[in-house]
């Protein structure tokens, strides 16, 4: 009966053992990973647009944007504007992320098929 206690009380510690060194690694390589994007310079927003092709909905045509950022800082409050013969459209971004993309779309009310120019107004830093 004591032999078998023994060998229960190995397994155990040997499980406690490995269970504690995985913890350790893993709190390490947080550490880590939040000391490197403390210290890392990152790069101010950088936005370009880049408009779908024209699709007709009922109040004219709507023309789908992609909001691009190869910055590494979130911009916000990012204001969109179109233009297309004569008339404007705009919309507005709550936030486009550091290396990623939104999508925004502009209606124009006009009956043929817009080419519409696009451009980014403005963000600020959030």
């Amino acid at each position: 009966m004591k032999s078998r206690k023994k060998s229960d009380g190995a397994t155990l510690s040997r499980l406690q053992g490995l269970c504690a060194l995985v913890g350790l690694v893993v709190t390490l390589a947080a550490i880590v990973v939040l000391a490197r994007s403390a210290f890392a310079h990152q790069s101010p927003p950088d936005l370009s647009v880049r408009p779908e092709a024209p699709r007709p909905v009922a109040s004219g045509w709507a023309v789908e944007v992609r909001v691009l950022n190869k910055g590494d800082m979130t911009a916000a409050a990012v204001e969109i504007e179109g233009e297309s013969e004569g008339e404007r459209a705009r919309a507005s971004l709550d936030y486009v992320p550091g290396r990623g993309e939104k999508r925004v779309t502009l209606v124009f009310s006009s009956s043929v098929k817009p080419q519409a120019r696009v451009r980014v107004m403005g963000w600020s830093d959030p």
